[in-house]
């Protein structure tokens, strides 16, 4: 321990070390006053609210280690080696010191967790990094108070602190801390005279989608206004502007709005962002906005009543669409029973939804014989187009197997036709507006031009004489390339220009119908 003491001393322990250390305790403390000062509504995660507690909990308690270490060393010369400081905490403040252990490792482990959550070598290491996350203050609580016990029963070291040291140390504490409670007395005036202001203020109108209009009093950040009046919207890192998940289309009064930050522009730029996005968590609306959430708030009500359901105003965000059709469907039922029409339509819908949902699509609707499903509603553009390619193929190897099963049962085997595009869509909860007793509303669907198109392609399978017609927008994003002689060019109702698709006949493994994957962004 003594070894590490004098890494840990070279380090710090120099005129350097110790401004950088003293900055960042100021900063820190500077920063959970100011931040909690300036919030707006005490709505917030779970995760936000141990962050916001923790930094206000550490400075008080670390106030007595600082003072009793390098605050005394600096005044007195004192030697705070392990075995002096061992001699201080055991056993009498053995609750003091891990109590303050945890509570900053924790602190920081949260921060790190929430800041590196989207990336997706940190999700693979997830397990063992939380491992470590737990193993190093159980192993530090370990060899310390195994050393301090140790030292107690062998060495019986004499209370290192003079009474001088003590007079000096606790006074200085004591002042210390009180100060400490004095700011947070002024932060707790400041956010009490703001409440006050705001009944007196002249307030503004956010306009959300749905019509749902809000009249608020200038100050708080748009997702602050969101949460303090129960609307439910995505983000990710806790206002801090580190990802782009509550970004916003600012559809009206956008030129009220000052210009974005640096840290706000290059969050923006990343995602290719035009000048109507903003990032909710950073704008503070001053004059009346219409704005239109874009990314869905992940556990937001599932029920279509509450007016904090994302879905439930509709979210505009990039989608797969795929297609699925039963050719000739009606001309096989003019034969048969109504049972066994039931009862072969069942087979094929759930085999073909099954196949959609084991590739991490979500089944919009059962349309007749036909299936509407929806890829990349949580996991990203680039993503959703690969898993909407790989459940074609899913999709045809099912109907193999069922052909092959009802082969008695069928005069012709079932041939189907899909159609994929990828683009911008509205996700929303249409329907009943309470969903009534059958749970109408309860369902997400897609709506728009990308929506229509690929119903479009699923028809022309028929002309193509091919089970699935993708369009090269769905290729170029999931990453793949194709066989030039698959390309052809199609006239689709509603586009004044051809469209450039590939007619194909899965199930061909991706690797053959489709070529090495090529570097493409996600957005």
């Amino acid at each position: 321990m003594e070894a590490g003491r004098e890494l840990f001393l070279t380090v710090w322990r120099n005129p350097l070390g110790e401004i950088l250390l003293l900055t960042a305790i100021l900063t820190h403390v500077a920063l959970a006053l100011w931040k909690t000062a300036r919030r707006r509504t005490w709505r917030m995660p779970v995760w936000q609210w141990i962050q916001l507690l923790l930094g206000l909990a550490i400075p008080y308690l670390l106030i007595p280690h600082v003072i009793g270490t390098a605050g005394l060393a600096a005044r007195f010369g004192y030697a705070d080696s392990y075995r002096n400081v061992l001699t201080i905490l055991w056993p009498g403040l053995l609750i003091n010191q891990t109590t303050l252990m945890l509570l900053v490792w924790t602190h920081g482990m949260i921060g790190l967790h929430f800041w590196l959550r989207l990336s997706k070598v940190y999700r693979r290491w997830f397990p063992w990094l939380l491992a470590v996350a737990v193993l190093v203050p159980v192993l530090a609580s370990l060899g310390w108070i195994g050393a301090a016990r140790r030292l107690a029963l062998v060495d019986q070291v004499p209370f290192p602190l003079t009474g001088e040291m003590i007079t000096w140390s606790d006074p200085l504490i004591l002042f210390l801390q009180r100060g400490f409670f004095g700011l947070l007395a002024l932060v707790v005036a400041a956010i009490l005279v703001r409440t006050i202001r705001r009944r007196f203020a002249e307030t503004i109108t956010i306009t959300y989608p749905g019509g749902r209009t809000l009249r608020v009093v200038p100050g708080p950040t748009l997702l602050e206004v969101s949460r303090m009046n129960g609307i439910a919207h995505a983000d990710v890192c806790g206002g801090r502007a580190r990802c782009s998940t509550c970004r916003t289309r600012i559809l009206a009064g956008g030129d009220s709005l000052p210009p974005p930050s640096t840290q706000e522009a290059q969050v923006l730029a990343r995602i290719g962002a035009d000048d109507t996005v903003r990032l909710a968590c950073q704008i503070r609306p001053t004059a009346p906005l219409k704005v239109q959430p874009l990314v869905p708030a992940r556990g937001a009500p599932r029920r279509a009543v509450t007016s904090g359901d994302a879905y439930h105003w509709g979210v505009e965000q990039p989608a797969a669409i795929l297609f699925v059709d039963l050719r000739n469907f009606t001309g096989m039922t003019e034969s048969r029973l109504s049972y066994d029409v039931v009862f072969l339509l069942n087979r094929y819908l759930g085999e073909t939804a099954r196949a959609i949902e084991a590739c991490g699509g979500y089944v919009d609707k059962f349309i007749g014989d036909g299936v509407m499903a929806i890829f990349g509603m949580t996991d990203g553009i680039q993503s959703g187009c690969r898993n909407a390619l790989a459940a074609t193929n899913a999709i045809a190897e099912n109907l193999e197997h069922l052909n092959v099963e009802l082969a008695s049962q069928l005069d012709t085997p079932l041939q189907i036709g899909m159609g994929l595009h990828a683009g911008q869509v509205i996700l929303g909860r249409i329907g009943a507006a309470d969903g009534g007793n059958q749970g109408a509303g309860t369902r997400i669907t897609a709506l728009g031009d990308v929506v229509n198109i690929a119903s479009r392609l699923e028809a022309a399978t028929k002309e193509l004489g091919q089970t699935l017609v993708v369009s090269r927008q769905v290729l170029r994003t999931a990453g793949y390339t194709c066989d030039a002689a698959q390309e052809t060019e199609i006239e689709v109702r509603g586009r004044s220009h051809p469209m450039t698709v590939y007619a194909l006949t899965p199930p061909t493994p991706l690797r053959d119908a489709l070529a090495s994957p090529t570097e493409h962004a996600a957005e």
